[in-house]
């Protein structure tokens, strides 16, 4: 009897804890998410949407979905501002119902609705419409009145969606100054009327092709291309006409092309006229000109001393397996052992002991370039590379050799050339007291 009155009682509890988690735990959730759905202005999700009408005043935008974009089909036809349009749709979707206002013979100019501000049609992909007044904003200037198209009542909303709606042409049109993938160009050719520089790209690392051989900087080249990928339109031309010699676009200023991809398809920005403190420019395959910020078309004047990589050499300490150094008579040689701890080989006297890395690796990394000189002749002896003041030899693992000549100082400055370019580099003399090794001060403490 005892046993049957507890398990009495314990089928009571698992009944009182099934009604408290199937009503008011899963039943409140289903409950909040109902109240939630009822305060939705409109049942429906921003991937619905295929076309959106706005009306301001006289103004009148239709855009339309074009897969994950959107297109401008009045007032002109082009692409449209993704992040612009996406806003409206988003807070059109998104937008909850504060409150209602039912008042007899209500009097809409009261609400900013007659005629109303805005007046905004969403077209779903089901062909379904919908359409929506929006009036003034409230005194806290976060709702706005609104009516939906049919309806005799005045709706709070949020004011963001008369914020996203409220915008000119030149806010819904795609202001990009030139579309490309920055992680599809091959090459980039940047001309003006003096001068042309031409790039290649190789995976993270530029070099200059003409008008000179060289390695570029990766910083500053990636830099032009970060300008290029993000610069904007500051405003169009209306109806430029096919006469582009009057924005100075038939001999342009600057010319940049991008070839892109395997196939090398080719993006082109042309840079005319100086306007005020804006430029005329094109999309070589848009229709439209319209201007850029003066700061563009500095960055586009390229300086050859900037372009360019000021490293003497760039290489990966894993790849290097040998150095030698020579100065001052004295010869060092260093290898990397198979435990990966770098040993000396010379003098003969520290042989195989283990030595200190970064003291024979960060001065040939930090050689840098203060000033570069181009078509020099290598054997003229004020370079004083025939009887250099040091040497460096890098092996790497494929046997692969590069060679680093010190040669005569200039003052604070001292000659350096290499076997990879034939470029020489005036860098700080400091170097030669970080090359003057010690071997003491090289080698492993016990």
């Amino acid at each position: 009897m005892k046993w049957r009155n507890l398990g009495f009682v314990a089928a009571v509890f698992l009944a009182l804890g099934a009604y408290v988690y199937l009503y008011e735990i899963k039943g409140e959730k289903k409950r909040e998410e109902a109240s939630e759905k009822e305060k939705k202005l409109f049942q429906f999700e921003q991937k619905d949407i295929a076309a959106l009408t706005i009306k301001l005043g006289s103004d009148e935008f239709v855009l339309q979905k074009d897969k994950e974009n959107w297109k401008l089909v009045k007032p002109i036809e082009g692409r449209a501002d993704k992040s612009t349009v996406d806003s409206v749709a988003i807070d059109l979707a998104s937008a909850k119902i504060d409150r209602v206002i039912e008042e007899p013979n209500i009097d809409w100019k009261k609400y900013g609705l007659a005629p109303p501000a805005v007046k905004l049609s969403a077209k779903l992909n089901d062909g379904k419409a919908y359409d929506l007044d929006l009036g003034e904003k409230d005194f806290t200037d976060s709702s706005v009145f609104a009516r939906i198209s049919g309806q005799n009542k005045a709706l709070v909303l949020p004011s963001s969606l008369l914020t996203s709606t409220s915008k000119k042409l030149l806010d819904f049109r795609d202001k990009t100054v030139l579309e490309f993938q920055r992680d599809q160009i091959k090459e980039m050719t940047v001309a003006s009327k003096e001068k042309e520089y031409r790039f290649e790209k190789s995976v993270d690392d530029w070099s200059i092709k003409t008008p000179f051989q060289a390695r570029g900087d990766r910083t500053e080249i990636n830099s032009i291309v970060s300008d290029l990928e993000f610069a904007k339109v500051e405003e169009f031309v209306d109806s430029p006409g096919s006469n582009l010699k009057v924005y100075g676009l038939d001999k342009p200023e600057v010319r940049v092309d991008l070839l892109l991809g395997d196939s090398r398809a080719r993006k082109t920005l042309l840079v005319g006229k100086k306007i005020d403190n804006f430029y005329y420019a094109k999309d070589d395959s848009r229709v439209p000109v319209f201007k850029i910020k003066e700061d563009l078309y500095k960055k586009l004047s390229l300086d050859p001393q900037k372009i360019r990589d000021k490293k003497v050499v760039r290489f990966e300490r894993s790849d290097v397996s040998r150095i030698e150094v020579k100065s001052q008579d004295k010869l060092f040689a260093f290898y990397k052992g198979t435990d990966d701890k770098w040993k000396a080989s010379k003098p003969e006297a520290q042989k195989d002991k283990p030595i200190i890395e970064y003291k024979i690796f960060w001065p040939l990394e930090d050689l840098e370039g203060k000033e570069l000189i181009d078509n020099a002749n290598l054997k003229d002896p004020k370079y004083g590379f025939g009887q250099p003041s040091a040497e460096i030899k890098l092996i790497d693992k494929n046997k692969k050799v590069t060679e680093i000549v010190l040669g005569k100082l200039d003052k604070e400055q001292l000659y350096v050339k290499t076997n990879v370019a034939p470029t020489i580099y005036k860098v700080d003399k400091k170097v030669l007291d970080d090359l003057n090794f010690k071997i003491e001060d090289l080698l492993e403490k016990k």
